[in-house]
């Protein structure tokens, strides 16, 4: 069934409040945001930040997951993508089974080209074509990393491996299959260990932390971090683009970790250091370790951690600087708009939300009808006008909220 706007992140909060004998008042206290902030967010009247939602979940031991509402079935089911989520996790559980005797792998070259594909479709969130393709490709690799020998040919196939482990991660995660989607990254950390590719090591620890901090544990988050920038210290050249792109995304995602935390001073560095990186690249690399790092990413960042920070006055004023050049991955800048979109219905300018979440949609279809904070906002939006206008309607309905 298709999920209405009366049922929302800030109802499921509120249900799980009243079952765990708490208040507004008290689940204030125990998640360390204002009973305000609680009483709109369970009324649907503000957008419900990842801050607060996993604020929430470690005050009532509720998973994210869960007061998210995600997976949102029906509409996986209507993109024919919940299909996808069994032969993936076949394929993830094949790592420790050795070769598959139906299974003869085809040059080195023919399978890095497919990864290379599989990993532009994830940075477009074409999620149809990924989960298509990439259960094949995973058992095809594992296949060919059991017959290889020991060497640099084994170690490139490892490395391959290891990048569809990557794209499985975004792939459930960005549905709502997290379970899942941690272990992806296990695995990925698994044969990143063995390409011997400490920068590969490095994003996996980036992404790690982005689970962390969807549960509201920042200093676990930006610990895992600091290892990451150890990992990047021991790369061939710590000072090469490579190095530079994964270490400035570390940056990045600790910017965020510290903004959750509303520590400004900490954002402050981690946006100087990751602009220091930016700088010496000189422009953006978003295909060096798929980190889609750049000069572009760090003003996107200043504009993102202003609006977790709820400076939204500096978030616009940021955000009139931010010009996406073309071929910029829409997962960056789809997010972009629907974080926008947040912002812009938290200082009631509606309108002007409403236009952010469509340009979300046109840039990232898949990513925005998947995720929770572009439902979040459209619900705002909703019960704040008496009559919802067509485009909003449109909207609503499209991602399944009527």
């Amino acid at each position: 069934m298709p999920q209405g706007t009366d049922d929302h992140i800030g109802a499921r909060l509120a249900d799980y409040r009243k079952l765990r004998g708490l208040t507004q008042s008290g689940l204030a206290q125990k998640a360390f945001v204002s009973r305000g902030t609680i009483a709109k967010v369970e009324a649907g009247l503000s957008p419900a930040t990842p801050g607060i939602v996993a604020a929430a979940s470690r005050a009532l031991h509720v998973p994210v997951d869960v007061l998210n509402g995600q997976p949102y079935m029906s509409e996986l089911q209507q993109d024919r993508l919940d299909a996808m989520i069994e032969p993936l996790t076949a394929a993830l559980d094949m790592y420790d089974l050795g070769p598959d005797p139906d299974i003869t792998p085809r040059p080195v070259a023919a399978l890095a080209a497919d990864v290379e594909r599989l990993c532009e479709g994830t940075c477009a969130t074409e999620y149809k074509g990924i989960g298509e393709a990439l259960p094949g490709l995973m058992s095809e690799l594992t296949t060919a990393v059991g017959l290889a020998s020991f060497g640099a040919e084994r170690q490139r196939l490892a490395e391959l491996l290891a990048w569809t482990y990557w794209v499985a991660y975004e792939f459930a995660y960005r549905l709502g299959y997290h379970h899942l989607a941690a272990i992806a990254l296990e695995r990925m950390g698994w044969m990143g260990e063995q390409a011997q590719d400490p920068l590969l090591l490095a994003l996996r620890l980036a992404r790690r932390s982005s689970m962390l901090l969807r549960r509201g544990d920042n200093q676990m988050a930006e610990r895992i971090l600091e290892r990451g920038h150890r990992l990047v210290e021991q790369a061939d050249d710590p000072h090469a683009v490579p190095a530079l792109a994964v270490g400035g995304s570390l940056h990045l995602a600790g910017a965020i970790a510290a903004a959750q935390a509303k520590n400004k001073d900490s954002v402050e560095e981690y946006l100087k250091e990751a602009g220091a990186a930016a700088k010496r690249i000189g422009r953006d690399v978003p295909g060096v370790y798929w980190a889609s790092f750049g000069l572009t990413n760090v003003k996107h960042f200043e504009v993102a951690t202003a609006v977790e920070l709820g400076d939204l006055g500096a978030a616009v004023k940021e955000a009139r600087k931010l010009h996406f050049p073309a071929g910029h991955p829409p997962m960056r800048t789809g997010r972009y708009y629907i974080e926008m979109g947040r912002a812009y219905a938290q200082m009631g300018r509606y309108e002007k939300a409403e236009e952010q979440l469509h340009r979300a949609r046109k840039i990232a279809p898949q990513q925005a009808r998947y995720h929770p904070l572009m439902r979040s906002t459209i619900g705002v939006l909703v019960r704040h006008q008496r009559r919802a206008p067509d485009g909003l309607v449109s909207l609503a309905g499209w991602v399944g909220m009527i």
